[in-house]
């Protein structure tokens, strides 16, 4: 008789993943004050020189906003009048919406933006973790560097998935255009889902489970990959700041909202928390 894995795939009634959708929300702004308190950031920059320049690299994406605003800014400046003020307000609307467009639908630049991210994404968890567990773990350059590998692997997977998903939903919406209003919620939905389990596997990958494994018991915490995804997708709008903060803040509440809702942590030692008893 075949005993189901624990990391088999599994799913489950749909109030319990909008209960996690709810909970994983209202984690998001504690996450904050745990950053500050706990000073998360501390340690960041010991991975060597290599990671110092992925970081590099994805501010200078996010420079991409910043200079939009900065541009507008002084054109408004340099206004002399209540009408070109306002007209400018209206081409900088424009053009960081368009910006905006680009980067929540262009499904390349959120994974590569991830990549870069991972060295700050691999360490936050990692230190919440920690803190969280009260164990200390050591990680040297290998632990990045894998990491990093594992990291390339989940965004090539999500960015290909992803676009099948979403072209598949242009054929249908293309046969049944009378539904069409529905395509944008369910390709911002599919987004939300692969954006969000690439940042859930981070959490799965610190208890060793693989690619596969974390596919499937992601599955169950569906709410969570969810909020996650709509919550990073949001932040990456945002000019510079959403670049860097964006990945800080989901790595920390990824690691507080799994540490509560599933039992990874523990297994065989004691119960995951009742949702139940949470919400």
């Amino acid at each position: 008789m075949m005993v189901n894995s624990p990391f088999s795939m599994q799913l489950r009634p749909l109030k319990v993943y909008t209960r996690q959708f709810g909970f994983s929300l209202a984690i998001l702004p504690r996450t904050i004050a745990f950053i500050r308190e706990q000073k998360i950031w501390k340690g960041m920059l010991s991975y060597g020189w290599v990671a110092r320049i992925f970081i590099v690299m994805a501010l200078l994406g996010g420079l991409k906003f910043l200079s939009i605003f900065i541009n507008w800014v002084q054109r408004l400046f340099q206004s002399d009048s209540a009408g070109t003020a306002l007209a400018s307000m209206g081409v900088m609307a424009k053009d960081m919406a368009r910006g905006s467009y680009d980067l929540l639908f262009s499904t390349s630049s959120k994974y590569i933006m991830l990549v870069l991210l991972e060295v700050v994404v691999f360490h936050f968890a990692r230190r919440t973790l920690e803190i969280l567990t009260g164990k200390e773990s050591k990680a040297e350059w290998k632990d990045f560097v894998d990491a990093q590998i594992r990291m390339i692997k989940v965004a090539f997977r999500s960015w290909i998935l992803e676009m099948i998903v979403v072209t598949m939903l242009s054929v249908f919406f293309g046969i049944f255009g009378f539904i069409g209003f529905l395509k944008p919620v369910l390709v911002l939905a599919v987004q939300c889902y692969f954006l969000g389990f690439a940042v859930v596997d981070n959490y799965n990958e610190q208890f060793g489970l693989s690619i596969k494994e974390s596919v499937a018991y992601s599955w169950q915490y569906l709410g969570v990959v969810m909020a996650l995804g709509l919550f990073f997708s949001i932040m990456l709008l945002i000019p510079l700041v959403g670049t860097v903060a964006g990945p800080c803040i989901a790595a920390v509440a990824v690691c507080i909202i799994m540490y509560k809702l599933s039992d990874l942590h523990t297994m065989k030692e004691q119960p995951a928390v009742d949702l139940e008893e949470m919400v």
